[in-house]
């Protein structure tokens, strides 16, 4: 067998979108026949805390414009039970703890809530 790599067309996310599908048994059987990954992962992120301060201005200054500047209400319901006003007034360990918590959830199974199409958050 020859050394040889063929390119193929297949974007990052659609690999990624075939990794979520696959079993937990054939995801380690990946991470096994590609060993650079489990390095790759266990290196810390190379972005700054400047870049990723400069990330959610830019981000925040995109959605505000496309919001038109109107605040949802502290009294909205958020996520876990939580309102926008009760999660923006916990510290900043609790809502990292949350947002670990809440990273392993599947969106699709979250309950929609209907909001004005120019609400924005207050925090």
């Amino acid at each position: 067998m020859s050394g040889s790599i063929f390119a193929l067309p297949v974007s990052v996310e659609q690999l990624a979108a075939a990794i979520k599908q696959m079993s937990q048994t054939d995801q380690k059987q990946l991470l096994d026949l590609v060993p650079d990954l489990r390095h790759i992962a266990s290196q810390p992120s190379s972005r700054t805390v400047d870049q990723a301060q400069t990330t959610v201005a830019r981000l925040r200054a995109e959605v505000l414009s496309v919001l038109k500047d109107r605040p949802l209400s502290p009294d909205e319901p958020f996520m876990g039970g939580l309102t926008l006003g009760q999660y923006h007034a916990l510290p900043d360990e609790e809502r990292t703890k949350l947002w670990d918590e809440w990273a392993g959830t599947d969106l699709m199974e979250l309950e929609e809530k209907e909001v004005d199409s120019n609400a924005l958050s207050a925090g």
